[in-house]
């Protein structure tokens, strides 16, 4: 319930309308005219409010507030007209099941009020002086912004230039997930000015282990409005777009246009595959990242530099693809999405910046379990329905004429090329090699390059691993170095 009232607010008479049977707790607000305010004596103040306005967005931030903090009762009464020191200008209520989410829901309707809500104050002096101040722009023009970039915009490669560009971009953020969280959190730290999030989901107790944007008071509420909500309060003056609703093939463009950089954090190939393709169709730089377990991959996709992501999976299927790279629900290394969510956003500020070094031509691979990491040249191939641009490819040389061969090869395929053909199962660490089922079956850990270098020396050799990362990674860096006969196989 919200409330615009010319009339003195009676606290108590608030605080048993808000008194519930079901409710645990009541946690209770009290904004009070005092009389300061930036270093001027106040007297007393006038609020004006456009009122039609102001109670349907405070109607909108009570309905908004219940959703995001579920099993919550909410009542706010703001004051018009003139009011004298000390006097109630607006009272909060909350009445929930748990302490937590009361507290929490309590403030995020102290917050959106002060940000959304139209009103204005007229503070008086006691000189007769008197100024109209608009209430929404206080949390914009906090004085403690103005030294809020001040150790980033140091850096000779950021400056004052740097930081207003990154104040100008506008990035799009898909999947508020373990990926998500921390790539939002460091974008908004970094101070982009425009934060635009897509995710259908909500909140589950299951998520809190690594998507850290949340807690227990949001369990249940839609993800895209927790994260907004915690980002506001990491940095008031970041302009944050939720869309709240799954990335498909019909809003994908949509969704997109519009934007500087796009990153993926989704957790399936299906929405990985929709959105490369609209941001290669628009021409906009994607940053994917994907984890398993305690390893995950890093891409930076730009049109028309290094291979695509239909390069990467040559000639394999979102379908296909999905029982062996679907994060979603399976084991997850929580520092291992926050370690690659965090990548995402610095090669996000590296391009803003306009910063060498972006992994535009490579897949990364990062293992938190033992330490590695590698990093695997990403070609364009001239067959590649997206991105081939026959004229502008590099005249081929001997890796890249490999890399033309089908990369993948099916358990039929392999027995085709004959029966000296070797399986080299890539073990992570702490990994039970699985049984071959055939003599020339071996098992090598994948971080140990020189083994396996030892090994595949004469082929043909099939690569394998539990999920498909490493295996099509090493096969391409393998190919790269020469060796033509390499594959990767689809199951083992």
């Amino acid at each position: 319930m919200f409330e615009l009232t010319a009339t003195p607010i009676d606290p108590a008479d608030r605080a048993r309308r808000l008194a519930s049977p079901e409710a645990g707790a009541a946690v209770i607000f009290e904004g009070r005219v005092r009389n300061h305010h930036l270093g001027q004596p106040v007297t007393h103040l006038e609020y004006e409010a456009f009122d039609a306005l102001a109670q349907a967005e405070g109607e909108a931030i009570i309905t908004e507030t219940e959703q995001l903090y579920t099993g919550t009762q909410v009542h706010c009464v703001h004051r018009t007209g003139t009011l004298r020191i000390g006097e109630v200008a607006i009272w909060i209520g909350v009445a929930s099941a748990h302490r937590a989410a009361g507290f929490a829901a309590c403030r995020h309707v102290i917050e959106e009020i002060k940000r959304r809500l139209p009103v204005w104050k007229k503070e008086h002096h006691p000189d007769g002086a008197a100024e109209w101040v608009n209430c929404t722009t206080e949390t914009a023009t906090n004085p403690t912004l103005t030294a809020y970039h001040t150790r980033q915009a140091s850096l000779p490669e950021v400056g004052a230039a740097g930081q207003a560009k990154l104040a100008a971009a506008r990035v799009l953020v898909v999947g508020v997930g373990g990926l998500g969280c921390p790539a939002a959190l460091y974008l908004t730290g970094a101070g982009i000015g425009h934060l635009t999030l897509v995710d259908g989901g909500h909140v589950e107790l299951s998520n809190l282990h690594r998507q850290l944007l949340f807690t227990l008071a949001e369990v249940g509420a839609p993800k895209v409005l927790a994260a907004a909500a915690r980002l506001r309060l990491q940095h008031p003056a970041i302009e944050i777009k939720m869309h709240q609703g799954d990335l498909t093939a019909t809003n994908a463009r949509a969704l997109v246009a519009g934007h500087d950089v796009v990153l993926d954090c989704t957790d399936n190939f299906t929405s990985r595959f929709i959105l490369h393709d609209a941001c290669q169709a628009l021409g906009l730089p994607l940053i994917s990242a994907a984890v398993h377990r305690f390893e995950g991959t890093l891409d930076v996709f730009q049109h028309g530099t290094g291979g695509c992501l239909h390069c990467l999976w040559a000639g394999r299927t979102a379908t296909e693809l999905e029982p062996q790279e679907n994060c979603a629900g399976g084991p997850v290394f929580g520092p291992a999405v926050g370690v690659l969510g965090v990548m995402q956003a610095a090669e996000t500020l590296k391009i803003l910046l306009g910063l060498a070094g972006t992994a535009a031509q490579q897949t990364r691979l990062v293992n938190l379990l033992d330490g590695s990491t590698l990093t695997i040249e990403r070609l364009a191939r001239p067959d590649c329905p997206i991105c081939r641009r026959l004229d502008q490819l590099p005249a081929p040389a001997t890796a890249q004429n490999s890399e033309l061969k089908n990369l993948w090869i099916t358990a039929a395929q392999l027995t085709a090329l004959g029966p000296t053909t070797k399986i080299v199962f890539l073990l992570e660490p702490g990994e039970m090699a699985p049984s071959g089922g055939r003599n020339n079956f071996q098992a090598i850990p994948a971080h140990d390059l020189a083994a396996l270098r030892e090994f595949v020396v004469t082929g043909p050799v099939a690569l394998t691993c539990r999920h498909g990362l490493r295996s099509a990674a090493l096969a391409r860096l393998l190919r790269a170095e020469g060796l033509s006969d390499i594959y990767a196989l689809k199951s083992l």
